[in-house]
């Protein structure tokens, strides 16, 4: 999260309202103050840390060109090596980063090809179908709750590390209960569900579970689960995948990691190093933490207590993947392109708009006319997105045509305002 989209964040976001405006006024005089002068060295202000336990340590620092950081996942085939990935206005990369010095040092860059980085807020490292281990970016960020959908990208994490552009499978989700904005992607290594954790100022969020396996090429719905903590920048599973970690962070949220169970029961809250704008965690190892924060290139290892650490020392008994229910194949001369119905955005605002048709022969590509100054369509996703320029209403006419030429036309208002 960028700090020009921070303040816009702290000011639109209002649950409950009375929190909300007292912690956003908050963050509003601590801004522009210099990082420096309102950040610490050490653990933050926060849980007390348990006897004997050791105090966290600086484990790397990231190498240049991460300096929007926004989401860690530790790899599983590679010692010391984590992925990262940095938010919005950036590029659709993932990093792998050897952290067994104190500089960390870049060993491969994954460009995902077909995608936008809209707002890439989490990372995870999860498995498909087959069980084999799979690198998952969350495109989940939604500054304004005004994306109708968001993405999670997947894709093979590599047997060897080298700089390559990889193709993924990306997954459409919606919440069951309206719009929120989130930062953090989880993901059980045991059964493979994936999760998201709700972003909230003065409010406690909430964690939503998708379906199991999540299916391409149709929107899938989060479920809420059960509550989250306040101002959730980032989560992650124990490799153990007996608990999970969400944690919260400067300059709005407590910089501390709160542990749970798998059935939601608060484990610990575990103090986290102050940083200017804390947005990542992940597990190092089963018994301890990684975490970090944007505008600051320090990564810190931060040991667990006991009774955070459950199931560590012993390897979970992988659950059976449900087998994903086929997909009928369409017949030919059944495309339909459904229309979008009337569409808002911002001047100079990230916009996205999403199009859908069904049936038809694959591969099916998409065409907009009337599109405003900004904006521009994936003829391969149907994602229409950027950031337009203008004012008032224009017609937008949208087109999907398939492999035989068949062809379905939809026509839509998109209404540009100036806030």
């Amino acid at each position: 999260m960028s700090r020009s989209r921070s303040r816009a964040r702290s000011r639109l976001l209002t649950p409950p309202r009375a929190a909300v405006l007292t912690v956003a006024a908050f963050a509003m005089l601590l801004w522009p103050l210099p990082a420096v002068a309102w950040m610490n060295t050490g653990p933050a202000t926060g849980p007390a840390r348990p006897a004997g336990l050791a105090a966290p340590e600086k484990k790397c620092t990231l190498p240049p060109g991460m300096t929007e950081i926004s989401g860690l996942a530790m790899s599983r085939k590679h010692p010391n090596v984590f992925y990262a990935v940095n938010d919005s206005g950036n590029t659709n990369q993932v990093f792998a980063v050897d952290c067994s010095t104190p500089a960390g040092t870049l060993k491969a860059t994954y460009t995902l090809a077909g995608t936008t980085n809209s707002d890439w807020e989490g990372l995870a490292l999860g498995k498909d179908s087959a069980g084999r281990a799979v690198i998952l970016v969350g495109d989940i960020g939604d500054n304004f709750s005004a994306r109708a959908e968001i993405q999670v990208h997947s894709f093979p994490e590599p047997d060897q590390l080298a700089s390559a552009t990889v193709t993924p499978v990306s997954y459409r989700f919606a919440y069951a209960d309206g719009r929120h904005d989130a930062e953090s992607l989880l993901a059980d290594p045991v059964t493979g569900q994936l999760y998201v954790a709700s972003k909230l100022i003065g409010a406690a969020g909430q964690l939503y579970k998708a379906p199991l396996p999540p299916q391409p090429g149709q929107v899938n719905t989060l479920t809420p689960v059960r509550p989250g903590p306040v101002f959730a920048t980032d989560g992650a599973f124990s490799p153990s995948g007996a608990s999970y970690v969400l944690r919260s962070g400067g300059p709005v949220g407590a910089n501390t990691a709160s542990v749970y169970d798998t059935s939601g029961a608060k484990l610990a809250d575990v103090a986290l190093p102050a940083q200017p704008q804390g947005e990542i965690v992940t597990y190092a190892d089963c018994t301890s933490l990684l975490a970090g924060s944007e505008n600051d290139t320090q990564i810190w290892r931060i040991p667990l207590p006991p009774e955070a650490t459950p199931g560590c020392g012993t390897t979970p008994t992988p659950t059976p993947t449900p087998t994903p229910t086929p997909t009928p194949t369409p017949t030919p001369g059944d495309l339909k392109l459904t229309n979008p119905g009337p569409q808002t955005c911002v001047f100079n605002q990230t916009c996205t708009i999403r199009l859908t048709a069904t049936g038809g022969n694959p591969p099916v590509r998409y065409t907009a006319t009337g599109l405003p100054w900004g904006l521009s369509v994936d003829a391969a996703t149907g994602r229409i997105t950027g950031k337009p320029w203008g004012s008032g209403t224009l017609q937008i006419t949208a087109t999907a045509t398939d492999s035989t030429a068949a062809a379905a036309t939809v026509t839509f208002p998109l209404t540009l305002n100036w806030f």
